[in-house]
């Protein structure tokens, strides 16, 4: 019998097999590889309970795994505390909503520019990162992306989006002005920069 390398759980005839190879081999036992006599109707018996037992470890590890769990999603979303200001979970595909759990556990700490772009990457975004700098305040080139002073623009970011068009709220500008963010990773950027930077958004197809 070929070994298992995973936690998939054998079959009963596997696992029958398996009680049989643990009794002696005497003329006692030899009907333990004889279908259809009562001692193997014994050992299938005794089997399918360690059938039972095999598929809840298998589930176990699998709901376990923030990639592929399916019946445990609802506990790991009550435990990172979603859904939350971003991240939904009512209507949301489940491969949505284990990219998030993951993104909850190990994703979040936003140290580097590699951090952010890495998050973005993870839920199929490209960006670009730029700084601002004081030539942004009076580089009146369209559209326009005001840093404020010398001293703000040190603590700008502007982070372009690359392939995807610009949303209608993006210069130039329709009036009445709609100031309403509906992108789910400008959310999440919004909720996990440092207090003290602003971050500018621009969209380059």
């Amino acid at each position: 019998m070929a070994m298992k390398t995973n936690f998939e759980p054998n079959t009963i005839t596997e696992n029958t097999n398996s009680l049989a190879a643990y009794m002696p081999n005497d003329d006692l036992f030899l009907a333990k590889y004889i279908e259809g006599s009562n001692l193997r109707k014994l050992l299938y018996g005794i089997a399918q309970e360690y059938n039972l037992v095999q598929n809840k470890i298998y589930e176990i590890s699998v709901e376990n795994d923030l990639l592929h769990t399916t019946n445990l999603i609802d506990e790991w979303e009550r435990a990172l505390g979603l859904p939350d200001t971003c991240m939904k979970t009512a209507g949301v595909p489940i491969a949505q909503r284990r990219k998030q759990i993951v993104a909850k556990f190990g994703k979040m700490n936003l140290t580097t520019e590699e951090d952010w772009k890495a998050l973005a990457t993870f839920f199929g975004f490209t960006i670009k990162i730029e700084y601002g700098s004081q030539s942004d305040v009076f580089t009146m080139i369209f559209p326009v992306y005001f840093t404020g002073s010398a001293k703000a623009a040190r603590f700008t970011m502007i982070i372009t989006f690359m392939g995807i068009a610009k949303p209608s709220n993006v210069f130039p500008m329709k009036f009445p002005f709609i100031f309403e963010d509906t992108n789910f990773m400008i959310c999440l950027f919004n909720k996990l920069k440092p207090a003290n930077v602003n971050i500018l958004y621009r969209w380059e197809l």
